[in-house]
């Protein structure tokens, strides 16, 4: 019988045995599971034996097509990867490694923005933005959890576009005045027309099933001016991924920015009216050009009481954003002691009156 892999149903990331918590854990979604969660994940593949081996069987395969095996140069260790990462550390001896052959060919970046700061510089810049949040548990900050803060060169495709806009919208010009004891209302109306050309440069859509693209898009801009031509050796001591979304694939992304930047130009060459209604826009892309590079950011990942928390970090500005777990004794405390300095306050007002 092939050898079983067990899964994680949450994101399909290989589950491992945690010796301290006895349980399994996903070190993708960070998901635990107990004895009889797995149990019952083998329940489930055992209820038709036929199809559990070649559930297996498949399984395997995916993973010798997707697992990737190296040498560490300063120990001798292998090094196991997913096929998408291009740099990384040996676990040995903490060297960083980096793997050439991922970027290569069509995976290899034209252009990379290198990290401006160090990994404890940007703990400090964490933990100086966590002092603004009074509630954020204090574990958050703990010396243990800002081990796991990572430098990843993330995969980007940034578009340079061409568009053609038009809008149709109608506006309205009202005039009240007052004669006599009435009040008069004039209200006139308005068909407009708005076209135009415009062009879009490096517009950035990540290109990573991992990175969370809402959380990407916060931590813009980055400033294209001290992008350089990509050498390997940028990646040394961080880790890097490769693409593993093709430009065609965020290229819905980048429409949708597009229209929304054109529309939003269009529209804000209307002045004069008191009130506008866009009836139609039509926006076309005529022309585009994806390029693809790697930016840096800081990213971290917390498990608070069963939810997961991502932190991410603009590697050259030093943008922070994320959601952050809220500790409710700490919430509790504040409530008290806004509620103490409220009473007191109107205690105090009450004996002055």
């Amino acid at each position: 019988m092939a050898a079983i892999t067990y899964k994680c149903p949450n994101c399909g990331g290989a589950l491992e045995f945690n010796a301290e918590s006895q349980d399994w854990k996903c070190e993708f979604c960070l998901s635990n599971f107990n004895n009889e969660d797995v149990k019952s994940f083998e329940d489930n593949l055992n209820t038709n034996d036929n199809s559990f081996d070649q559930d297996t069987i498949k399984e395997d395969a995916e993973f010798a097509e997707k697992a990737r095996v190296y040498t560490c140069n300063s120990c001798g260790a292998e090094i196991v990867t997913d096929d998408t990462t291009a740099a990384t550390f040996c676990y040995y001896c903490h060297n960083p490694a980096i793997i050439p052959g991922q970027l290569s060919g069509e995976y290899r970046p034209a252009k990379v923005i290198p990290f401006k700061f160090n990994k404890e510089a940007a703990r400090d810049m964490f933990v100086k933005w966590c002092k603004k949040k009074p509630l954020l548990s204090r574990q958050f900050t703990s010396n243990s959890q800002l081990e796991l803060l990572s430098g990843v060169y993330i995969p980007f495709w940034l578009f340079d576009c061409d568009t053609r806009g038009r809008i149709i919208a109608e506006g309205r010009k009202i005039r009240t005045w007052v004669s006599g004891n009435k009040k008069y209302t004039e209200t006139k109306y308005y068909d407009i027309t708005r076209a135009a050309t415009a062009s879009f440069n490096g517009i950035p859509a990540d290109g990573s099933k991992k990175a969370d693209d809402r959380l990407m898009e916060t931590l813009e801009p980055y400033d294209y001016s001290q992008m350089v031509d990509f050498s390997m050796s940028y990646l040394s001591g961080y880790m890097a991924e490769k693409y593993d979304v093709d430009k065609g694939d965020v290229f819905g992304r980048i429409s949708e920015r597009v229209n929304e930047y054109t529309s939003t130009l269009l529209r804000n060459t209307i002045q004069g009216y008191s009130s506008i209604t866009v009836r139609n826009s039509d926006i076309d892309i005529y022309k585009s050009q994806a390029t693809y590079v790697l930016l840096p950011a800081w990213i971290f990942t917390y498990n608070y009481r069963g939810k997961t928390y991502m932190f991410a970090m603009n590697g050259q500005t030093g943008k922070i954003a994320g959601s952050l777990p809220i500790s409710m004794g700490r919430m509790a405390a504040w409530f008290g002691i806004i509620s103490g300095i409220t009473f007191g306050i109107l205690s105090i007002g009450g004996m002055l009156l």
